[in-house]
């Protein structure tokens, strides 16, 4: 089977043109006959961009595909949305949210990752409170973080923004919902101003079990807020990499000046993800150290997909150094 790179790559040399509906029908098709064979760059555009006729027009043919044929899709729309953010496949994936099969109704929810509708958000709390199945409930309550932090700005409606916030908090001081479904609530409600937020992640923080714990870190780092630099600062020693990569992460987001020189020690970890996740988090963190730091790596970094993380954080970290040599502040805290 070709390797998602190379699907990309043929997608990215392809010149764009709307296949017809019939070539994505028989593109679909193939794609059942064939399990191993590659979604080819017929079916990533044909199925961008649908209108909600066109999308009617495909779903026979859609629920006649084998349930394998149809996440296997879902799933690559989402890799070439991540790599050309001119890819629409909003009408597929709300097609795909009525699915029968579990693994495609999540690939579905992650497939709106680019979304902000309220007409999805509350198909999101539809899914969040009342789906069969944990794997989508806490797919949804995922997704719906977004949603919530997009309430805090004012760029959804109140009432909706609410009622997201009220879902995630139930379902997480819920003991009867799987832990996986909690934990991703408090996630989700962590993008929130809701006045419970702190003591609940206190409170997962310190209940013993390890995931929890995880989704504690997580969740700071999403509060933006500073009242857990000790906290953050401690796990950033730990000899827990989940942890770790959790602890960095939450420096960047809270942007803690004083945690980046143990961040640039981390950015040449050997576990790749926290390396990248610490030259990401420099670049958010700024000031003269982080980019001292980061240019320094710039110069002794060997491989590419390193070195594109540091030029981002570069340009990062330098847009919030011109900002404090004119006197401005971004810090809000």
């Amino acid at each position: 089977m070709i390797e998602a790179d190379e699907q990309l790559s043929e997608l990215n040399e392809t010149p764009f043109e709307k296949p017809a509906l019939d070539d994505v029908r028989a593109a679909l098709r193939r794609l059942d006959e064939a399990p191993r064979r590659a979604v080819a760059a017929t079916v990533a555009y044909g199925l961008s961009d649908l209108t909600v006729t066109e999308r009617q027009a495909l779903e026979d043919d859609w629920a006649r595909l084998a349930s394998e044929t149809r996440r296997r899709v879902l799933r690559s729309l989402l890799e070439a949305s991540e790599a050309m953010f001119e890819m629409n496949y909003r009408e597929i994936a709300l097609l795909g949210l009525d699915d029968a099969d579990r693994d495609a109704r999540a690939a579905a929810i992650e497939l709106l990752w680019t979304d902000e509708t309220e007409e999805t958000m509350r198909r999101l709390i539809t899914l969040a409170a009342e789906d069969r199945d944990a794997v989508v409930r806490a797919a949804a309550l995922k997704e719906l973080g977004r949603f919530i932090l997009l309430g805090e700005y004012g760029d959804i409606p109140d009432d909706a923004a609410k009622a997201a916030q009220a879902l995630a908090l139930r379902i997480h001081t819920d003991r009867g919902e799987t832990l996986e479904v909690r934990r991703r609530a408090l996630e989700a409600l962590s993008n929130s101003s809701h006045p419970d937020v702190e003591r609940l992640i206190r409170a997962a923080y310190t209940d013993g079990n390890h995931d929890l714990k995880i989704s504690a870190l997580f969740a700071m780092g999403r509060t933006c807020s500073k009242v857990w630099r000790e906290i953050i600062m401690e796990e950033l020693d730990s000899a827990d990499n989940e942890l770790v990569f959790e602890a960095v992460t939450a420096c960047g987001q809270i942007q803690l000046q004083e945690s980046a020189r143990r961040i640039g020690q981390l950015a040449i970890s050997e576990d790749r993800e926290i390396q990248l996740a610490a030259i990401w988090a420099l670049g958010e963190i700024g000031g003269n150290h982080a980019f001292e730091i980061l240019t320094n790596l710039e110069e002794t970094v060997d491989d590419e997909e390193a070195a594109a993380v540091i030029d981002e954080a570069l340009d990062t970290a330098g847009f919030g150094r011109t900002f404090a040599a004119l006197g401005l502040d971004l810090d809000e805290d």
